[in-house]
């Protein structure tokens, strides 16, 4: 099969596609054709080597989407024929975290697809039926790609974790990325007001469209005074898709008994931390990981009845993921860029 295989860390120009063996399932695993793979700044993280768990040659990709075409050993409630997305990583489903519905932490079984798995940047790929949920028939197959590492991830990082409810403020940093327009739109119709913050001008009417119903541009990723500003007294939420390089800013935008959700950090970088402003204002600082298959089919749901639009901005050949990764580096992508394998 055709697969994009990166064989040494670093620059978007090592990704390239080239003949590797067929894949086969395993007991409790299910082969996919892939019909469509996302590209997410998790990827970008990845290839330059900031995820300890990737060794290469690997092949990337954690939002791939295709039809099941051969069943391994094991396997419950999959057939030939079904529609299958990927989740972010796997969970074991029986140990403590997981009978309490917390999968994200699960440490049984936490493989990673492009990480410890292979992903979904080739043609087929060998999936754990623990790693899958299954996709409408009126899903299209790029959306299906991105539903759970976007949608599903707005649904666990606003509804479950940051416990939003109508009338909040909720700002949202990396407002512009796959992620961030799917949070807009899911705090907009779950009836919060919504800010959100972008270093660039150009993206104000695609965030606007999305549903925010203010947009702060701050080129210089200072937007603390312009939320309390517009709020009053600071945010009940805010959603951290930046990560270090706006983290601070996040805190103090921050209203009392506030809420900052961390489910981003594209640089990788540190922050410090003024115990002294979480303890006065009675901060929450709440991480927020991976989507879960309850989450995952909530999100398609959310897709399928019109609520969520999917931001799939293009599709590209598989061939191209290193031109995706470059855009994505360029910050020249609103939404999510698709890979699509030619079969």
């Amino acid at each position: 099969m055709q697969a994009v295989v990166l064989h040494a860390f670093g620059d978007p120009s090592n990704l390239r596609l080239e003949s590797v063996p067929d894949p086969s399932p395993g007991p409790g695993e299910v082969l996919i054709r892939v019909r469509a793979c996302g590209v997410c700044f998790h990827d970008v993280i990845n290839r330059r080597g900031n995820l300890p768990r990737t060794h290469v040659p690997a092949i990337l990709g954690h939002e791939a989407a295709g039809e099941v075409i051969e069943v391994g050993s094991g396997v419950e409630g999959w057939s030939v024929g079904d529609r299958a997305a990927t989740l972010q990583r796997l969970s074991c489903g029986s140990c403590h975290h997981c009978r309490i519905e917390r999968h994200s932490l699960c440490k049984q079984d936490n493989r990673f697809f492009g990480e410890e798995l292979p992903g979904g940047y080739a043609e087929f790929m060998a999936a754990p039926v623990a790693g899958l949920g299954k996709v409408p028939t009126g899903v299209s197959w790029p959306v299906a790609a991105t539903a759970c590492c976007t949608a599903g991830t707005a649904v666990h990082t606003l509804r479950t974790r940051a416990r939003v409810t109508a009338g909040e403020s909720v700002v949202v940093t990396g407002a512009s990325g796959g992620v961030g327009l799917q949070v807009l739109q899911l705090a907009r119709h779950d009836g919060a007001r919504v800010l959100a913050v972008t270093s660039s001008a150009s993206k104000v009417d695609a965030l606007k469209e999305a549903g925010a119903d203010e947009v702060i541009v701050a080129p210089d990723l200072k937007f603390a005074r312009a939320v309390r500003e517009l709020t009053g007294e600071g945010a009940n939420a805010v959603i951290e898709i930046v990560g270090s390089a706006t983290f601070d800013q996040s805190l103090k935008a921050l209203a009392p008994g506030g809420r900052l959700v961390v489910v981003g950090n594209l640089e990788t970088g540190i922050v410090q931390l003024n115990p002294g402003l979480v303890i006065v204002k009675e901060l929450e600082l709440i991480g927020a990981y991976a989507t879960t298959q309850s989450e995952l089919q909530d999100a398609l749901q959310l897709i399928e009845d019109g609520v969520l639009r999917p931001w799939v901005s293009g599709v590209l050949p598989l061939g191209e993921a290193s031109q995706a990764h470059q855009r994505l580096e360029d910050r020249d992508v609103v939404g999510r860029l698709v890979l699509e394998p030619t079969h």
